[in-house]
């Protein structure tokens, strides 16, 4: 029997859901195979738009002509613009602009800036995790089944850094675990996945990302915390990877 709950569900992924009602659709969530399901095909669906889709930004000099003409004195141009923006000069409007951007150059997206992205994302809107635990024998299984890699999974409460848990993302338009951690009020976010192939470190609107590869996977731990504190959590995952 279909689950009665996938429409809270859906509600909590799109952000809908918030104080007594979000944390009972997480809890719920949490032991809900169907729901899991779909919370993993949605973020699915949003992470190969997010990862995939190509974004265009108009060069300075054609946003200034667009803003000149439109601007410009004279009935001609006034009746132009009103009559493109009124029936059917809607679609002949839409298809300058589509011709316009045919020429116009992709804006650059890097690594960082989409797992920036899909880390806020979950702060921001959840679930931040599926599977809430600090014992890596809970969390390691989980992901079977779920994704076709199994990531490694350490509890580093000793130093500093705490294991809450993982969920299932999207890192660069592929599927990915993530194994969450608390290092003080901060979160930190560590994606596993391979396909990507690319390493970096970098800043974006505060948050650190440090990238890298062992072996055929890809790492990228995120968070707000000191640029140093994030390099001292990175050290330790890569030592157990030696």
């Amino acid at each position: 029997m279909p689950c009665d709950d996938l429409s809270r569900t859906q509600l909590l992924l799109d952000g809908e859901l918030e104080g007594q009602d979000a944390r009972a659709a997480e809890a719920h969530l949490e032991t809900c195979a169907e729901c899991t399901a779909l919370a993993a095909d949605t973020r699915a669906i949003r992470g190969a738009v997010q990862g995939q889709a190509t974004r265009y930004s108009a060069p300075d000099l054609l946003r200034a002509k667009v803003r000149r003409d439109v601007m410009a004195p004279g009935t001609a141009r006034r009746f132009f613009w009103l009559g493109a923006v009124t029936g059917g000069g809607v679609a002949a409007l839409a298809a300058c602009v589509a011709g316009l951007l045919l020429f116009l150059p992709p804006s650059a997206e890097t690594l960082a800036d989409k797992i920036t992205d899909s880390h806020v994302q979950a702060l921001m809107n959840g679930p931040l995790i599926q599977v809430a635990s600090s014992d890596h024998h809970t969390v390691k299984p989980w992901f079977a089944g779920k994704i076709d890699l199994s990531p490694a999974v350490e509890d580093f409460t000793a130093q500093g850094f705490a294991l809450r848990g993982g969920r299932l993302d999207r890192a660069d338009g592929y599927p990915a675990a993530v194994i969450v951690y608390g290092h003080g009020k901060h979160v930190i976010d560590l994606y596993v996945w391979h396909g990507s192939r690319a390493a970096e470190s970098a800043t974006r609107h505060g948050y650190h990302v440090i990238s890298w590869q062992v072996g055929d996977l890809d790492y990228s731990a995120v968070s707000d915390t000191d640029m140093k504190e994030l390099g001292e959590f990175v050290r330790l995952v890569k030592a157990e990877r030696e």
